[in-house]
């Protein structure tokens, strides 16, 4: 789906990110890359398995895209240091071609080293261009002058069937002046947002977007 911000456009991804089309753009939050492997270690019974949908999915949107450029939007890798990082590493060599950003996140504590290592270009708080930001915490009080692209809360949306079934769903959230992305890593978890007179909700499932509050 795309929609238009201050004469630009930006396809909503069912992967969960967005691709700005005049830049050729990825705009990717929260990875949490590392996430499922800590909790392997903790004795959490996850899938492994579940950890490469994270890779597939990014391979799905490069591949699909043709995209020049990620954004990471934070919390690109979820604590400290593990395997998942080595795997990260040779995912970003096979796509040395693509330029990649990251905007540090609150769980992005490995160190900067780490970051510079892998040919990620980093900024430790907001990364502007031309009239938008792009940073991990949302803004409580966005320039009006400028679009802001965020992370951070994980975004999902409560649906109700006709009986008292409800569903929540991930969701990209559009005010006037920001937009929120919903977490791109699995088993992320998620922070119900409400609909309000200004805002655009996105609801995602696997193949499709369903536009609220147009």
């Amino acid at each position: 789906m795309q929609i238009e911000i201050k004469g630009n456009h930006f396809l909503l991804l069912t992967q969960r990110a967005i691709f700005w089309e005049e830049t050729q753009t990825l705009l990717i939050g929260d990875l949490h890359l590392g996430k499922i492997t800590h909790f392997r270690k903790e004795g959490i019974a996850i899938p492994n398995l579940a950890a490469d949908n994270n890779f597939d999915r990014l391979n799905e949107i490069v591949h699909h895209t043709g995209a020049g450029r990620i954004i990471f939007l934070g919390d690109l890798f979820h604590s400290q240091y593990n395997s998942e990082w080595d795997t990260f590493r040779l995912w970003r060599a096979e796509h040395h071609y693509i330029e990649m950003i990251i905007v540090v996140g609150n769980h992005d504590i490995l160190p900067l080293s780490m970051f510079l290592e892998t040919d990620l270009q980093v900024y430790k708080s907001d990364y502007e261009e031309d009239n938008f930001v792009f940073t991990h915490h949302p803004k409580l009080e966005p320039d009006p002058g400028k679009f802001v692209f965020a992370g951070h809360v994980h975004p999902v949306f409560k649906t109700y069937g006709k009986g008292r079934q409800s569903l929540r769903l991930p969701c990209f959230v559009v005010d006037p002046h920001q937009a929120i992305v919903p977490s791109f890593g699995v088993f992320t978890g998620g922070f119900g947002v409400e609909m309000t007179a200004e805002r655009q909700i996105y609801l995602l499932t696997e193949h499709k977007i369903f536009p609220l509050g147009l």
